[in-house]
């Protein structure tokens, strides 16, 4: 099982939230199977804009979510998503205006914030659906 797919242990709790995450994993695979395989750099940057897309669509669906819920984290964990669009918005940039490789960096930065984030903030949302039913 590769780093970057989806495990057991990162299950939310509501079905939706759960399956987009099994899509973020899928696509951050790719991007890491595209990377090593030495796929070109234009099908890399295609890749990382597909995982970008699908990751605006999925924080706009969670943070649907947690306004109809009234998830009193809702600001602070929206800061979070903006937060990171913003980071991985600017290394694509970055790496389109220069020679430089995306790589294992962006590799890392991306599975290491999505695990965190899921196992941590998105797993209070969970406990705080789960307490409402």
């Amino acid at each position: 099982m590769s780093q970057f797919e989806w495990k057991v242990a990162f299950r939310v709790g509501d079905p939706m939230v759960d399956e987009q995450h099994k899509k973020l994993f899928a696509l951050l695979g790719a991007l890491h199977q595209g990377i090593h395989s030495c796929d070109s750099r234009e099908r890399v940057q295609t890749t990382l804009a597909e995982l970008l897309a699908y990751t605006r669509y999925h924080f706009s669906a969670e943070e649907a979510l947690m306004q109809k819920a009234n998830y009193p984290e809702f600001l602070a964990h929206k800061a979070l998503h903006d937060a990171l669009l913003a980071k991985v918005v600017a290394m694509q940039e970055e790496a389109a205006k220069s020679d430089s490789d995306m790589g294992v960096a962006l590799l890392v930065f991306l599975n290491d914030w999505l695990v965190k984030h899921v196992l941590e903030s998105d797993k209070a949302i969970g406990r705080f659906l789960d307490a409402g039913s």
